[in-house]
C-alpha cells in the first residue's frame, strides 16, 4: 500500500515538472534578445557620436539577400549617399552574429578512443544584426570590415549597442531593438526630416 502511494506521489511530481518545462518553453523568448536589456533610447547627442564614427551613411533599398547560419549578406542599391565614398551605386553588406545558443566548445569524452566529440552549446544573449528583405528601404550608418572589404551597420554583432540600421516604413523611420529618445523622435515621422537631421549633424561634426 505504501509502495503504491509513493509511486503515485512520484508520478504526480513528474507531471508537475513536465508541465513546468513546457510552460518555460512557451514563455521563453525565441530570439534571445529579451535576455538582456536594450540600449538606452537614442538621443541626438549619441546619434551625432555614431554619425562621426560611421565611414559611410546611405539611404538604400535591399536588392539581394543571402542568409545562412550566423552570417547574413545583402546587396544594397544606394539611393542617397549622405557620408563617405563608394564606387558605383551598390554596396555589399556582410554581418556575422551569435545566436542565443551558439556552439562554444568541442569536448572529447573521457575513456573514448573512437574520436567521438561533443559540441557544447551555451545559452546566452543573441547579438544584434540588421534586417534585410528584398525591396526594403533603409537608412544605415556603416563601417567597413577590412577582412572582407564589405560593410556592416555600427552595432552589428553586439548585444548592448545601438544597431545603426533604420527601417523606412510608411513614410517614417523606425529603429531595431531600441527606441528613439524624444529629441530624435520629433524627426522620425518623416523620412526627409530624419535625413535632414543626419545632414545637419554631419555639418556640425565638420565644423
Amino acid at each position: 500500500m505504501k509502495s503504491n502511494v509513493a509511486e503515485k506521489i512520484a508520478e504526480y511530481f513528474k507531471l508537475i515538472m513536465i508541465a513546468a518545462a513546457c510552460l518555460a518553453c512557451i514563455l521563453s523568448p525565441p530570439s534571445g534578445y529579451a535576455l538582456q536589456p536594450p540600449p538606452p533610447p537614442l538621443d541626438i547627442e549619441q546619434l551625432e557620436i555614431l554619425i562621426s564614427r560611421a565611414e559611410v551613411i546611405v539611404v538604400a533599398n535591399v536588392k539581394q539577400v543571402k542568409d545562412t547560419e550566423c552570417i547574413i549578406e545583402a546587396t544594397l542599391c544606394v539611393e542617397k549617399l549622405l557620408k563617405g565614398e563608394i564606387p558605383g551605386k551598390a554596396i555589399e553588406i556582410k554581418e556575422t552574429y551569435k545566436t542565443a545558443a551558439s556552439p562554444s566548445a568541442t569536448l572529447k569524452p573521457e575513456n573514448k578512443n573512437d574520436g567521438a566529440t561533443i559540441v557544447r552549446s551555451v545559452a546566452g544573449p543573441s547579438s544584434y544584426r540588421g534586417k534585410y528583405e528584398k525591396g526594403l528601404r533603409i537608412i544605415a550608418l556603416l563601417e567597413k570590415d577590412e577582412k572582407t572589404d564589405k560593410y556592416k551597420p555600427l552595432g552589428s554583432g553586439t548585444y548592448n549597442e545601438h544597431l545603426c540600421e533604420f527601417i523606412i516604413e510608411n513614410g517614417g523611420v523606425k529603429p531595431l531593438y531600441f527606441r528613439f529618445a524624444q529629441d530624435v523622435s520629433r524627426y522620425t515621422d518623416n523620412e526627409k526630416c530624419f535625413v535632414c537631421l543626419i545632414k545637419k549633424l554631419i555639418r556640425h561634426i565638420a565644423e
